[in-house]
């Protein structure tokens, strides 16, 4: 497939595409090693990120939201590239690898994960979109425990994973990054004023739990088959399921329960009719009693 991928776009356009000029200014191979002797970082990143979502968020509190509508479509334009060349460039070595040695030796090697540098480079991609967040708090836009708990637990787990080249994180990559596809195109369409139906936010988030679903069953299979990593392939399940539960809990939130938006209008409206009655009545009974008032009248000695 990759080779197919070779012929059609062209040797030049599939060699930049796959960056082969990188290992020229960085030694993304071995990578590995300064990263598993550096666990600190990721870990003052988050720590980092917690603090200026939450300190941003309260001094975000009395003053008016931020704009921000062509920064964030830039932004998001640019996630959503990086994750279709990314897919574009994971995907067809994964196919080629489960074709030519079979399914299971794809997932217990690291031979996809290191045909070139995508993974390394998605990895390290969970730092860069903590970005995310800081503009949900400048825009003074709802933040939801699933959002900073999917950052923080993410990039803990790409860069462990990465440290220790588990040999299943190529799947993971492909996965994230064909869903990082869709999702950062709709945010980008989103920040220049593009409205979508509810089917398509829908579909979204049953793609994001299907992700989820899969990811447990990737690492499951590792578990038992080839535990190479068992601590890694243990943070993963439960990162999985942690994520499978809150983003099931989120569609239910958002698709099954929710009330239709004239629903929740003409509730409101109710609500305000009924207290509008119920200030019509009390000022009536006010009148009524000073009406009923007896007038006392001062003798005079």
């Amino acid at each position: 497939m990759a080779q197919q991928l070779q012929q059609g776009l062209g040797e030049k356009v599939w060699s930049a595409l796959e960056l082969e000029w990188l290992p020229a200014y960085h030694d993304w191979r071995s990578a590995h090693l300064w990263m598993g002797q550096h666990y600190e970082v990721p870990v003052a990143l988050c720590v980092l990120y917690v603090i200026v979502i939450f300190g941003g968020k309260r001094l975000m509190r009395d003053r008016p939201a931020f704009d921000l509508q062509q920064p964030l479509f830039f932004w998001n334009v640019f996630l959503a590239t990086f994750s279709a060349v990314g897919a574009l460039c994971t995907v067809p070595h994964i196919y080629t690898t489960v074709k030519e040695r079979g399914f299971t030796e794809d997932m217990c090697t690291t031979t996809s994960e290191m045909a070139n540098p995508w993974v390394y480079l998605f990895c390290l991609s969970k730092i860069p979109e903590l970005l995310d967040t800081v503009f949900i708090v400048l825009r003074k836009k709802p933040l939801i425990f699933l959002h900073y708990y999917h950052h923080v637990m993410t990039l803990l787990y790409c860069w462990n994973a990465w440290a220790i080249h588990i040999p299943n994180g190529g799947w993971f990559a492909s996965m994230n990054l064909i869903i990082h596809t869709l999702m950062y195109s709709y945010y980008a369409a989103c920040a220049i004023g593009v409205r979508f139906s509810n089917r398509t936010r829908l579909s979204i988030t049953s793609l994001q739990i299907l992700q989820m679903i899969l990811g447990v069953s990737i690492v499951l299979h590792n578990l038992v088959v080839c535990n190479t990593h068992p601590e890694n392939y243990i943070f993963g399940l439960v990162m999985y399921a942690s994520y499978m539960v809150l983003f099931t809990k989120l569609f239910i939130d958002s698709y099954v329960f929710r009330r239709p938006a004239r629903d929740v209008k003409s509730a409101k409206e109710r609500a305000e009719r009924v207290k509008d009655e119920q200030e019509q009545d009390h000022t009536a009974a006010d009148s009524s009693r000073i009406r009923k008032r007896p007038t006392t009248v001062k003798k005079a000695n």
